[in-house]
């Protein structure tokens, strides 16, 4: 049986004669694969299929699962469906859906595939596009109780799980340090006073509870009176949404619900008036946006950026991302970058501009899937990041690849958007990442 398995492509392991966890993983797969009730048992279903000339091999399932889901359209929120169903199944499997699987795609569903696109490395936008199904259904994901007893953290710890912390609590408003990736006295006090907000015993550490809550999309965050932010709706969602459409902002319904699109529109909204683009309503930007001197295009130099948007609209992105980013070249750009990540406000730019939600450099980071072997693998519309270490510090330069070896971003001063060289980046390792 092992040997039918390894020859089909389902077990990686030298057949033993053992019926261990990797023999009844195997036969999991191998029945999910042929349409089989999924029990890691040989029973006498199970067998007679897999001595069958006709078994579905584990190359010939994942070909045929990656063409029907790269034709399969998005499933996004308020979708009502079988494919619904099936990808909620799923998410309650690896545990990131505690609902009810009843193929409606509501608000918990949304934050269970926001979760799950986090944890694996995938863009968070909670639709479940091509992308997201082939990872949860084809693949072997990282589950989230997997990831949160990973990410736990408490005083004295260091490393890139606290970092990631003192991020998370500082866009949320507990934070106020520095994001240094050692767990001090502040980053438990935040950890303290996150969990009180939350319900959850304040013991100053970071274990799987206090992670859970941070990422379910429902944490209290600490915010001055008067944010909009998504997930309200209302007549002033409304009012602003109205605001942002005649302004050439928002090219969708007019709802009051403060989603995707509107937090995309607010972000652009802040990028052409030289704000921080968190998205978010504060009052700075509500005053700005109601007021007499709102922002209705971006200086002369950029304003070909909203008709590219819209050209760009359900196309391919990375061409849109390798557009836009052309299309900037010469001209100036003021944002303040990111002391770790020199050139992120150009890129983050770029891809709200094509519709990419990107908020905080880690959303990039994480969207990175290979490491160049040469200049000439990255290609035009390419998001790339460039390691470079020193004897003081490391930093990640963000571009955007033009092709021939070539890169679009800002100066060191952050001032002008310049067409460059790759070969020119010394002392460097290049990450890149197809923009789709």
């Amino acid at each position: 049986m092992e040997a039918r398995l390894a020859e089909l492509g389902y077990l990686s392991a030298e057949p033993d004669g053992d019926m261990d966890g990797e023999t009844r993983s195997a036969l999991e797969s191998f029945q999910q694969a042929n349409g089989l009730d999924v029990t890691g048992e040989a029973d006498a279903a199970t067998l007679e299929r897999l001595n069958r000339t006709d078994a579905l091999s584990r190359q010939d399932y994942l070909a045929r699962f990656a063409n029907a889901y790269a034709q399969m359209d998005p499933l996004a929120q308020g979708s009502v469906s079988s494919d619904v169903l099936v990808m909620q199944r799923h998410l309650k499997e690896y545990g990131y859906y505690s609902g009810e699987c009843d193929g409606l795609f509501n608000d918990a569903t949304r934050l269970a595939v926001e979760s799950f696109q986090m944890v694996n490395g995938l863009q968070v936008t909670g639709i479940a596009d091509g992308a997201t199904l082939m990872r949860l259904m084809a693949d072997s994901p990282i589950t989230w109780p997997a990831w949160l007893s990973e990410m736990s953290a408490s005083e004295g710890d260091t490393g890139l799980n606290v970092y990631v912390l003192q991020r998370r609590l500082t866009q949320l408003g507990y934070y106020a340090g520095s994001c240094s990736s050692n767990y001090g006295e502040l980053t438990r006090q935040a950890v303290e006073a996150f969990q009180q907000a939350n319900g959850l015993e304040a013991t100053g550490i970071a274990d799987a509870a206090t992670w859970a809550a941070l990422y379910t999309g429902a944490a209290a965050a600490v915010r001055p009176e008067g944010v909009l932010c998504r997930g309200d709706s209302g007549d002033n969602i409304r009012e602003m949404q109205e605001r942002l459409n005649a302004l050439g902002f928002f090219d969708h319904d007019i709802t009051g619900e403060f989603g995707y699109t509107t937090e995309t529109a607010v972000r652009l909204f802040q990028m052409a008036s030289g704000m921080t683009a968190t998205g978010e309503a504060d009052t700075q930007t509500q005053s700005l946006l109601m007021g007499d001197a709102a922002a209705s295009t971006l200086d002369s130099a950029v304003q070909q950026r909203f008709e590219l948007i819209l050209d760009a609209a359900g196309e391919d992105t990375q061409a849109a991302v390798a557009d836009i980013a052309a299309g900037l070249v010469g001209s100036s750009f003021g944002t303040a970058d990111d002391e770790l990540y020199p050139g992120y406000s150009f890129v983050q730019y770029v891809c709200v501009a094509a519709g990419l939600p990107i908020t905080f450099p880690e959303d990039l980071i994480r969207m990175a899937d290979r490491q160049a072997e040469s200049i000439e693998a990255v290609n035009a519309g390419d998001i790339v990041a460039f390691q470079s270490a020193s004897a003081d510090n490391v930093t990640i330069t963000l571009a955007i690849g033009a092709g021939d070896g070539r890169l679009i971003g800002t100066t060191e001063s952050g001032g002008w958007v310049v067409l460059s060289y790759m070969d020119r980046m010394e002392n460097a390792t290049i990450y890149c990442w197809d923009a789709n």
